[in-house]
């Protein structure tokens, strides 16, 4: 008896996606084909970067509960292991966070070894790294000595590379629309060459293109559209490089996080070649009528300088903010480090900075997985197996209510609240010199 192995397509090789490709190889009997625009890691991916936090002390306890199972394979797991650093985190907040995020960790049984240390101890420690950093405005640090720091890029390309190995089929192409069955059910994608990819189920992990893609597979069904659930949303990271005595001084820094009005931005610690990568903690949307529905749209630019690494000169609002927040993390320590390259990041948000992990109401077979929202990297080892429940119906009900298509509630929760929307980039284009 000859039995047909059944088969995914995943649209987006991004943290959620490659995940998901993962999870369901590790599961078997499955063919899946992955799409993305470029061989993996992609650099213009939200999920590709130098680095990006890895922390577990969210007061939210339904993403602690996810990061329960994620923190030990960072830890432990060969796959993430090499690419993980636990430096440690300092959290400069003026709300209840650190308190909350503690008896979170109380709360579900986890051990953790946080505390609130006085500013002034936090100046003396770490070589004196932090002695003339803005502080103002607290007069405690969280310090979270369990969590840290992954290289992003090598992550990811590690978890592709583990699915291509089982079996996944990678493809370089750019989607440029679903393909329908005479039922209006999801049955592939059309490449920009003309190659069509159909498959059993069509799992959309595109990111920050995953509301354009929908709307212009379809401009004439207003109910496929993603509508206000999703916002393609940009952020700005930065890195500079310290040499000799001052690299070996922020040799053992951890990561700082800034949530003061004044500085608002993160530092990622520091690599052995001296690179300290930083974000600022903004976002913005790209507003456009968009042609294939001649309505407004959020989208991603086109142009490379708007989503890759650049180099020292950027728009002069992100050169004088990156400024700002790079003095505000280390004070005097870096008055005189110049800022080497800067990197736009497009990530899809939701309105409460939920994930979007869910079957398409109005499309059979089309599922989607999005909405990281700016801190959905960190899932990177867990993501994908809850995307798999989502597919095959079993998602915990509670998940399943929370990233759902047409969530109920959530009015004043934000998953995510220090990255709030800004500005528009067309306002800090004008007049720029692509």
């Amino acid at each position: 008896m000859i039995t047909n192995t059944p088969s995914v397509l995943i649209i987006g090789a991004g943290n959620f996606g490659a995940a998901t490709a993962l999870s369901l190889l590790r599961k078997g009997n499955v063919k899946v084909t992955i799409v993305d625009t470029a061989a993996y890691p992609n650099p213009r991916a939200a999920s590709h970067d130098i680095n990006k936090i890895v922390r577990d002390d969210y007061p939210d306890r339904l993403y602690m509960r996810l990061l329960k199972k994620a923190m030990p394979l960072w830890r432990e797991d060969g796959l993430y292991k090499t690419w993980y650093h636990e430096v440690g985190m300092l959290r400069a907040d003026a709300t209840s966070f650190g308190e909350e995020s503690i008896a979170s960790y109380r709360d579900m049984g986890i051990p953790n070894k946080s505390e609130l240390l006085p500013v002034d101890e936090v100046r003396r420690r770490w070589n004196g790294a932090f002695e003339t950093a803005d502080f103002k405005g607290v007069d405690r640090i969280l310090w979270n000595p369990d969590v840290g720091f992954a290289e992003a890029d090598k992550a990811l390309g590690a978890v592709v590379q583990a699915a291509v190995d089982l079996g996944a089929e990678y493809v370089v192409g750019e989607v440029t629309t679903l393909v329908f069955g005479p039922e209006d059910q999801c049955t592939g994608v059309a490449l920009s060459d003309g190659t069509k990819l159909h498959a059993d189920k069509i799992l959309l992990a595109a990111g920050a293109r995953t509301a354009s893609l929908l709307a212009q597979s379809a401009p004439e069904k207003p109910l496929l559209h993603a509508g206000e659930r999703l916002l393609a949303t940009g952020a700005v990271s930065f890195y500079a490089k310290l040499h000799g005595a001052q690299k070996d001084k922020f040799s053992t820094i951890p990561v700082l996080k800034n949530c003061l009005p004044q500085v608002k931005g993160e530092g990622m610690s520091i690599l052995d070649d001296g690179t300290i990568k930083f974000n600022c903690d903004l976002c913005f949307t790209n507003y456009q009528v968009f042609p294939p529905t001649g309505e407004a749209m959020s989208v991603v630019p086109d142009q490379s300088m708007y989503n890759t690494w650049t180099g020292p000169r950027f728009l002069k609002f992100f050169e004088d903010r990156a400024r700002r927040t790079f003095n505000g993390l280390y004070g005097k320590e870096v008055e005189n480090i110049k800022i080497e390259a800067y990197r736009m990041c497009w990530d899809a948000s939701t309105p409460t900075h939920d994930f979007l992990i869910s079957p398409h109401p109005q499309c059979d077979n089309l599922y989607i997985a999005t909405g990281g929202s700016f801190h959905g990297w960190k899932f990177l080892p867990v993501i994908g197996d809850y995307v798999m429940d989502m597919m095959q119906g079993s998602l915990d009900s509670d998940l399943a209510d929370r990233w759902a298509w047409d969530k109920k509630g959530g009015d004043g929760h934000s998953a995510n609240p220090t990255y709030q929307i800004v500005g528009d980039l067309q306002d800090w284009t004008r007049g720029w010199a692509n």
